[in-house]
């Protein structure tokens, strides 16, 4: 009756949803929503039910316990988990039967096995917090989460005895049936993966340092006379916060690990931290493989783009893990900056000590103030595949920027942000309207993360013939990224140092243009190379074209539109492949990952809908997603590769994604796997969330989009 029900085993069968777990869940989302729940209307009769169903039905002898109490280390020292230590309660003929009759009769009022029961009873007479715990109310997930309890990794977590219980110990050593409560912890290896810190009569104060399932017990001696031992489990894991919310300390301590991984190289990382390091340059040049390919985008624009996204988050966080084990990337919530500020580019993350200056007033774009002034761009290193620019630098190769710095630019061409804004509340409530994984990972691809990038990044060129002031979001730039994709654009492979940019730029040769080669007109090559449906710049020619290029006449507008392209320009780091290489990158895509837990939680609550098959909706109207792929074996010179229509390798449900390791198993992973990996279910996903419902910047506007209240239907 004591048996401790896996929590996997638990939620698939059934369980979860129809078991004591899902009533705490059930239990937690009320309290969050302000009403009673039914275990806080219990909570006046806990205290019975401690004395009644714990020190009274599970009792054990007071010889036995302090026999076991003798046996025992002091403090914290660690205990098996092995089937030996199942509570001796278990084997009491008289206790199973008294527990078998509590059965249907739970003081939150549902019916459930008794040995299920009797956990969830254990369960609560535990409380558990750290320091963002105590100082914001909230704990760990909200209750989102299918653990009762939650520790954060490496953080000092308080352990202690609610109340009721506290009450019922007897504590006094001079009385022969008094005592001094022992506290033991086991880890998920079943011997560590914990010191102790401080230990009080109805607390203790707990670090867990090992990724899983602890198991904690306390022996006490109660006023009643006799010794108990109670237990509950606690899920160790690493939490994800916003920045913002970090205390300062903390915050220091991510960006110095950061640091570490931009100034390190990779040979000397490993030497130095292990083999879990990763320098700047290795994890640009893997994305950079991957997003810079000619053939397609390995990485966007289809079903991958959250899969590949969340691994190389993981990736670059057990990174800074490999340098600081308490280390865990923050996410970064936008949607409060697009409700705070009229001009995104002041809010606080762009501080000089946080992120850096957002638009850089130099006329290079550099970053010229913080701790990431004038962050190199690293040469590609002899003998790597990775793609780079002519001049060598770590960068897509159609960007030929000379500058050996880290860049930003806040206007695409003439154009502020390009035309966007940042993604804001009702953005994300639009997301997640969708019902479907398709849809909702192209909403995330695009409209709720994709601006961000090209915001930050920016668009520049060297062009000053022209002043385009219309841009329709950047599409000139991933027009010229699908043409040379197609081999119509065409790249320096090399330049020399000293070679001026005005001389290092892309074009379109004439042995490769259909104008030439085929006398099609410049309507007729938009329409062959398939980027007049992709975008507004072409069919509404007469308004994006006509101003920036002094034109009046159709096909004069697309033949200065199409040199234009050709020329390509210049890109900051965001709005590129090689985007990792600006740090600012690696919070954005967890506010993503933050946003798809919580959306697959409350499906599998039953509080919204969501079909999770595999696949994307293409939209067909951006010139990034073109849903083609280039095959360029064998082609040499001058020759054109064959493009076709279809899904890029790397993003079909059974694609292996490249990355391994993430559990020190040596695993590696389809995209379907690496997706019920990080599961928010799953007992394996190393790091969980701080909150799922604190959006300041949408509860100002009194959008929550999370709501499941009774008299809104739209999401269930």
């Amino acid at each position: 009756p004591c048996r401790y029900v896996n929590p996997t085993e638990a939620h698939r069968s059934g369980l979860r949803k129809d078991g004591v777990r899902h009533l705490w869940y059930r239990a937690a989302k009320a309290e969050r929503k302000g009403h009673r729940s039914s275990a806080a209307r219990a909570e006046d009769r806990v205290g019975l039910a401690v004395a009644a169903l714990v020190f009274g039905v599970v009792g054990i002898t007071v010889q036995a316990q302090h026999a076991q109490r003798e046996a025992e280390a002091q403090g914290l020292a660690t205990i098996p988990t092995s089937g030996d230590e199942i509570d001796q309660a278990a084997t009491n003929p008289a206790t199973v039967q008294a527990i078998k009759s509590t059965k249907g009769t739970s003081v939150f009022g549902a019916e459930s096995d008794g040995a299920e029961q009797e956990k969830w009873h254990q369960d609560a007479f535990f409380h558990i917090s750290g320091e963002y715990e105590r100082q914001s109310g909230k704990q760990i997930g909200e209750g989102f989460y299918r653990y009762q309890h939650i520790a954060q990794m490496h953080k000092p977590t308080t352990i202690k005895l609610v109340d009721t219980v506290s009450k019922l110990l007897n504590t006094d050593t001079a009385d022969e049936n008094g005592c001094t409560p022992t506290w033991t912890v086991s880890g998920p290896d079943g011997i560590g993966g914990t010191t102790s810190m401080d230990v009080t009569a109805d607390s203790a104060v707990v670090m867990f340092k090992q990724v899983g399932w602890h198991k904690l017990k306390v022996s006490v001696c109660t006023t009643a006379g006799t010794t108990e031992t109670i237990s509950t489990t606690v899920m160790s894991r690493y939490v994800r916060r916003e920045i913002r919310t970090l205390t300062d300390s903390d915050r220091e301590d991510f960006f110095n690990s950061l640091q570490t991984v931009y100034k390190v190289s990779q040979a000397d990382g490993e030497a130095t931290y292990g083999s879990k390091f990763r320098s700047i340059e290795t994890l640009v040049a893997k994305h950079l493989k991957g997003a810079a390919s000619k053939e397609c985008d390995h990485w966007h624009d289809d079903a991958g783009i959250m899969t590949h996204h969340i691994a190389f988050t993981l990736e670059m966080e057990q990174a800074l893990q490999s340098i600081n084990p308490a280390a865990a990337i923050p996410y970064w919530d936008y949607t409060s900056d697009a409700y705070i500020y009229n001009d995104w580019k002041h809010s606080e993350i762009f501080r000089d000590d946080w992120f850096g200056v957002a638009n850089p007033g130099n006329d290079d774009h550099v970053i010229d103030r913080g701790i990431w002034a004038y962050t190199e761009v690293a040469k590609n290193r002899a003998g790597s595949d990775s793609p780079r620019n002519p001049y060598g630098l770590l960068r897509s190769p159609w960007n030929t920027n000379p500058v050996a710095y880290i860049t930003r630019h806040n206007y695409v061409l003439g154009q502020k942000d390009g035309g966007w804004s940042m993604p804001d509340c009702s953005d994300f409530e639009t997301g997640f309207d969708q019902t479907k994984l398709s849809m909702i990972t192209n909403k995330l691809n695009g409209q709720l993360h994709g601006p961000v990038h090209i915001m930050i990044g920016g668009h520049w060129s060297i062009n000053v013939d022209y002043n385009v002031t219309k841009v329709d979001g950047g599409a000139y730039l991933l027009c010229s990224k699908y043409l040379w994709r197609q081999g119509f654009v065409r790249c320096p492979e090399t330049c020399s140092a000293d070679t001026p940019m005005r001389y290092c730029t892309c074009s379109i040769p004439a042995a490769v243009d259909p104008r030439v080669t085929k006398g099609m007109t410049n309507k007729q090559f938009i329409e062959h190379t398939g980027l007049y449906n992709l975008t507004n710049l072409f069919s509404e020619w007469h308004s994006f074209l006509s101003d920036g290029f002094d034109c009046t006449d159709e096909e004069v507008c697309l033949g200065r539109a199409i040199d234009f392209l050709g020329h390509v320009g210049h890109a900051g780091e965001m709005f590129t492949s090689a985007a990792p290489y600006d740090p600012v990158f690696w919070p954005i895509h967890g506010l993503a990952d933050r946003f798809l837990q919580l959306k697959r939680m409350m499906a599998d609550d039953g509080t919204t809908t969501f079909d999770e098959t595999w696949g994307y909706v293409h939209s067909g109207n951006t010139p990034s997603d073109t849903n083609h792929v280039c095959d360029w074996t064998g082609v040499e010179g001058m020759q054109l590769p064959t493009c076709t229509e279809g899904s890029c390798s790397g993003h079909k449900s059974n694609d292996i994604i490249p990355w391994s390791n993430f559990q020190n198993k040596n695993e590696t992973y389809t995209n379907v796997e690496f997706y019920d990996f990080v599961s928010p279910n799953s007992d394996s996903l190393p790091y969980v969330y701080d909150t799922f419902t604190v959006w300041p910047g949408c509860s100002a506007q009194g959008i929550d989009f999370w709501s499941t209240d009774d008299d809104d239907d739209s999401r269930r």
